[in-house]
């Protein structure tokens, strides 16, 4: 009998449970409620007051201004006019704020549809967005399948063209947000989603199609011409500073917040390899390592064929010269430390003529895409951004959009200091062979050439 009624009880403490539970929740929800209702009450009762203080101010100044006048109140003057306008405390019960006075604010129309688009002409618009019209409308036909949005009931959406627009125009003059808005009759925080979204687009859509090596045979024989023979680029770095990131705020207040750009140009000025995202404080030769070319022009896979000639008894594959902190290679080939003989000042004057190519495509691409100067962006966006200048740096290069003068000589190339080698486990074997490559070419430099 005792276990039976042990049992009993326990059983019947566990139908209980889920009734005190239930009746918990729902005290809780009355309170909740109660809460709320006086809540409400409280906000009732202060426009209530607020309202007749308010009466009282206005019927005060009336019959002031009255007094003053000499005239008589008329029967109907102490009544204050009221309004049947839904009253505020209803939003407040729907938890809404108040209503909003325009949906969309009213700004500035037209500047872009009517004026940009068919008064300007082509030097004015090189000027202002570093290409011409048909440029820009070629690259829209590209990116229209992925930035245009679908047109409903609603409001109309921002036309593709307008997108671009706003995107070149944002990268191409330093200026903010909200000025870009103001200019275009658009909300900053549009800007801003049009800025990023535009630029991913870029990334994606016109890479591939853009930053590639081109034709060997042109790049060599430009290089050539330069004095560096069997050479398909130069390879240098610029940074590029950002927004320092909110939580880090206190680590960079003393040093700069900037990620490095990477890349190869050809005899140009076209970047035919960029390699972007890695923050300023890794050395160049050690982001250059972890790239994609370096891999590449190790395995002979960069470039079609993999073509070399004989220079001296030395097989000489496909050239890229650059300046002294980064390691020697095979293909890479750097300037002598310190040239003691008219055959390595040779070598060293024909390889800084070909290297500043690089640095003058760095220069002009800072000083067309202004925005460079201090990219107002987050780290994690700024790979997209920089990216976007890049390649409209090459179509830009490609159809002969030419930098005015006067914004080549403010913008400087900032470059990181040079720090020395940076010294690798299989650096051995590579500089043994990239400076019997060297040497030869020397050689070959200094040799008087016979030709027609």
């Amino acid at each position: 009998m005792d276990g039976e009624s042990a049992w009993s009880e326990a059983s019947g403490q566990a139908k209980i449970s889920p009734l005190l539970s239930f009746y918990r929740l729902l005290l809780d929800v009355m309170l909740c409620a109660l809460r709320s209702s006086l809540d409400l009450c409280l906000v009732l009762l202060r426009h209530q007051h607020e309202r007749r203080k308010r009466s009282r101010e206005w019927i005060a100044s009336y019959r002031k201004v009255l007094r003053s006048k000499g005239r008589r109140r008329p029967r109907y003057a102490a009544r204050f006019p009221r309004k049947r306008l839904v009253r505020p405390h209803w939003y407040a019960l729907a938890e809404v704020g108040n209503p909003r006075r325009w949906w969309v604010y009213p700004c500035r129309k037209h500047w872009w549809e009517k004026f940009v688009a068919e008064v300007w002409d082509a030097d004015r618009w090189i000027e202002n967005f570093r290409m011409s019209r048909g440029t820009l409308f070629s690259i829209v036909e590209v990116l229209r399948p992925r930035i245009e949005r679908q047109r409903t009931v609603m409001r109309a959406p921002i036309a593709t063209e307008k997108r671009v627009a706003i995107t070149v125009w944002w990268l191409a003059n330093k200026e903010c947000y909200r000025i870009v808005g103001q200019q275009f009759g658009v909300a900053r925080s549009t800007v801003a989603e049009i800025v990023l979204e535009v630029c991913f687009a870029i990334d994606v859509d016109l890479l591939r199609k853009t930053v590639c090596l081109g034709e060997v045979d042109k790049i060599m024989d430009g290089f050539g011409h330069l004095g560096f023979p069997h050479c398909i680029g130069a390879l240098g770095e610029t940074l590029i500073p950002i927004r320092a990131p909110l939580r880090q705020a206190e680590e960079y207040r003393k040093q700069l917040c900037s990620v490095l750009l990477q890349g190869i140009t050809d005899h140009t000025g076209r970047f035919i390899d960029v390699e972007v995202g890695w923050s300023s404080l890794n050395h160049d030769a050690h982001i250059f390592r972890n790239s994609s070319v370096c891999a590449a022009m190790d395995a002979g896979a960069f470039v079609p064929g993999n073509p070399t000639i004989a220079i001296g008894g030395v097989q000489v594959p496909p050239l890229i010269v650059t300046r002294g902190c980064y390691p020697m290679r095979r293909w890479l080939m750097k300037p002598y430390r310190d040239p003691d003989d008219s055959r390595r000042s040779l070598f060293d004057d024909r390889l800084g003529k070909a290297h500043s190519v690089v640095e003058c495509a760095f220069r002009r691409l800072r000083a067309r895409w202004r925005c460079m100067t201090v990219l107002p962006v987050t780290e994690e966006n700024a790979t997209a951004v920089v990216m976007a200048c890049v390649i409209l740096h090459n179509i830009c290069e490609e159809r002969g959009h030419v930098v005015q003068g006067d914004l080549c000589e403010t913008q400087a190339v900032l470059s990181p200091a040079d720090e020395g080698t940076y010294q690798c486990s299989d650096d051995d074997c590579c500089s043994a062979a990239g400076n019997s490559v060297r040497d030869a070419i020397s050689t070959f430099m200094q040799t008087p050439q016979t030709g027609p």
